[in-house]
């Protein structure tokens, strides 16, 4: 399952987390609190660049109700997607 950043709405697969992690020395944890700070860019990614979708908002939104929870952010995330709410 995916989640998406909270900036700019570009998804991410939950594995890469994991990934990020390791390359960086961190914990996921750690990395999962950064992205949703500073969203792909806590990623090692491009900078992130802000927009004003509705994809991104739900992501934003349910990080800040949910919190560490991740997976559950990406299981209502795909939720909203499948009752085409995202659109």
């Amino acid at each position: 399952m995916d989640v998406y950043c909270p900036r700019c709405s570009e998804p991410w697969d939950l594995d890469e987390f994991h990934y990020v992690a390791e390359d960086l020395d961190s914990t996921l944890y750690a990395v999962r609190a950064d992205f949703r700070k500073r969203g792909c860019a806590a990623l090692g990614q491009r900078p992130c660049v802000p927009d004003n979708s509705l994809r991104a908002a739900a992501s934003a939104e349910l990080m800040d109700l949910l919190g560490d929870d991740i997976d559950g952010v990406a299981s209502m995330l795909d939720d909203f997607e499948y009752l085409g709410m995202l659109e």
